[in-house]
């Protein structure tokens, strides 16, 4: 599932957006980025699993323009009000198998609520015309944009943005409860039996004037310049962007490298994940085993896996290694080198692979990864291929499915989802923060087509993550 700040956005999105013109902003940080006549690129590294994302470049069009008549105007919509409230309840027991005889019973309940004011701010059509007329490209343009040029980046404006007109809170909170008693056959002194709850909440505070979500149309530069408005893959930004990005050479190797191409079927990500594995594969077992620690420390904290994707992401794009970087993400670049300083194209392209990945999972996600990995290495390689096993089957079963629709999935994968222990949990926490729902006996879950993409990214976070452990 979304983080908190994503949810509410993309709910904005399907009530504005029925094509899926507008895309959703996907984390507070950037919610400042995408106003209209903000200059954007699409990151170097997207697969079809993980948002539609795009780099905010700190240019705008008044950046590259003469200065002049018109202005950059923007005209605002109506005011809309998303008032959004979800509490749900899912209750259920499992009788307890073999030798052991009892009963455990649980009961989950969620709750999200947002109410968002928002307006839709729009560069008017006949703007492009007029400004295209009477503003011309600056001379001397700014050390970025002639970066951009040398690099032949195609880049994008936005031309729409939903932005809040209030200071809003968001609030969603999960609650577990379980109880059970237990009696061992033969064994009068061990009998137990008692209750357990879980509680999380989380609470966001979105400023007023925060985007939630933009639309984008792509930037031409010639002798003059012009964007276009319906989408046209053929058309570059800049004339000579092959022959510029040939000349750049860091970078094109570098897109080579990290660039992959969209998912459309699960034989494709699996594909996919066989390349990464190959490039770790070259690792030895103690930089294998290094790398993971460090790796799930940064995990550990929202922010800093945030934070250190785009680090990983702006280092591949512009040749440059950040400097004095510490604690555990130091220790990941300071590993991903060679000896001159700069980044392994393929090495820091699965590591970005599979942090992008995590990013487009939650932080209750997160934590459940974390929890498996501390355990023993023979339990936790036994539970992490049981659940590679059952996201699987769901996949193969469910990729093109459109419609909620309820299955069910082996029967030999049942008990690592039943009962109330806390990997049976943890592994429920992986698939309902996708959009999942199990039965009451936990042998059947509801299908939601809006899972697929957290759901392929729990896969490959789950592969990849396993591939590492099983040094």
């Amino acid at each position: 599932m979304s983080s908190t700040f994503e949810w509410a956005a993309k709910n904005v999105v399907r009530e504005l957006s029925k094509k899926g013109e507008l895309i959703p902003v996907d984390s507070l940080k950037s919610s400042t980025c995408f106003s209209p006549y903000y200059l954007v690129r699409k990151k170097i590294k997207s697969t079809w699993f993980w948002k539609s994302r795009y780099a905010w470049l700190n240019l705008t069009l008044e950046d590259i323009l003469e200065p002049g008549s018109p202005k950059l105007e923007v005209t605002q919509g109506e005011t809309f009000l998303f008032n959004d409230e979800m509490d749900g309840q899912v209750s259920g027991s499992v009788e307890v198998a073999a030798s052991v005889q009892g009963k455990i019973s649980g009961q989950t309940s969620v709750s999200n609520k947002s109410c968002l004011e928002v307006k839709i701010l729009t560069v008017p059509p006949t703007t492009w015309d007029c400004l295209n007329m009477k503003r011309k490209l600056k001379k001397s343009q700014p050390s970025k944009f002639k970066e951009l040029q040398t690099r032949g980046e195609n880049l994008y404006v936005v031309t729409e943005a939903v932005q809040t007109q209030k200071e809003a809170v968001l609030k969603r909170s999960k609650n577990r409860q379980g109880s059970g008693k237990i009696t061992i056959p033969g064994a009068s002194c061990i009998q137990g039996e008692g209750t357990g709850q879980l509680n999380t909440m989380k609470t966001v505070k979105i400023p007023e004037g925060s985007i939630l979500a933009f639309q984008v149309v792509k930037l031409i530069i010639r002798d003059r310049w012009s964007v276009v408005q319906i989408p046209d893959k053929t058309q570059k930004t800049f004339q000579n962007a092959g022959i510029a990005a040939k000349s750049s050479g860091y970078y094109s190797d570098a897109c080579k490298t990290v660039t992959v191409s969209s998912v459309k079927s699960l034989e494709q990500l699996q594909a996919q994940l066989e390349d990464e594995e190959k490039v770790l594969d070259m690792l030895n077992v103690e930089l294998r085993m290094f790398l993971l620690k460090n790796f799930l420390e940064v995990l550990k904290n929202e922010q800093d896996l945030l934070d250190f994707e785009d680090m990983l992401e702006n280092s591949l794009y512009t040749g440059v290694t950040p400097k004095d970087v510490n604690g555990p993400s130091g220790n990941l670049l300071s590993h991903l080198q060679d000896s001159d300083g700069k980044l392994l194209n393929e090495l820091s392209g699965a590591f970005l692979y599979l942090t992008g990945a995590l990013n487009a999972l939650s932080d209750v996600q997160h934590q459940a990864l974390i929890k498996i990995q501390s355990l023993e290495k023979e339990e936790k390689e036994k539970i992490m291929s049981q659940e590679i096993q059952l996201v699987e089957e769901i996949l193969k079963k469910n990729f093109d499915q459109t419609e909620e629709t309820t299955f069910s999935y082996p029967s030999e994968l049942v008990s690592l989802v039943q009962g109330q222990s806390d990997m049976s949990i943890r592994t429920r926490e992986l698939l309902e923060e996708c959009g999942l729902w199990f039965s009451e006996d936990k042998a059947q879950l509801t299908w939601d087509p809006c899972a697929l993409h957290s759901l392929c990214a729990l896969y490959g976070s789950l592969m990849i993550l396993q591939f590492l452990t099983n040094a």
